[in-house]
Order: structure tokens, then sequence, then C-alpha cells
């Protein structure tokens, strides 16, 4: 096992947290980046610079729960099926 490379500084100014994991920039995470523009609100981000974990899942993974909120809109299966049985214990259907 090697060394553990990503130290930090985060590359957003003023960043408070410290003890922290960082990750490393990648042409993939710029390119993430770049399809969500957040390449506008953050246009000094750099492949091979590094984010804290907290800024890196704020701008570079700042899709992922959106994802998942188009796609649970209507409601998880447990819970439409628990909704059904309680429906059908009432004596409704």
């Amino acid at each position: 096992m090697g060394t553990k490379k990503n130290f930090g500084p985060c590359l957003v100014a003023n960043c408070a947290y410290r003890n922290v994991n960082f990750h490393l920039i990648t042409e993939l995470a710029h390119q993430k980046c770049q399809k969500e523009n957040m390449l506008e609100t953050y246009p000094y981000l750099e492949v091979g610079k590094q984010l804290c974990h907290l800024h890196y899942c704020e701008i570079v993974e700042s899709d992922r729960n959106k994802k998942r909120k188009l796609k649970g809109q209507k409601g998880s299966r447990k819970k439409v099926a628990n909704e059904e049985f309680l429906f059908e214990e009432e004596g409704n259907i």
C-alpha cells in the first residue's frame, strides 16, 4: 500500500475544513463540473488540484441526489406496499 497523497489544501478559498479527506480533481470530475455548469461558479477548478471531501461532494457530485429524487418521486415500493396493506387492513377493499 502506498502513502496517502491527498493532504490538501482545498482549492476553495477560505475553506475551513482541515482534518478531512481530500479528493483529486480528475479529468472525469472536471467533465462533471463542466456538464453541471459548476465551472461558471468555480472557474479556478483544474485537473490535478484538490478539494476537501465536503467541497468535492458539493461541487463535483452536486447532481448525486437530484437523480434519486427524480426516480423516487412516486414513492418507494416499500412505502406504496405498506400503504396498500394498511388500506386493505381497514376493510376499504
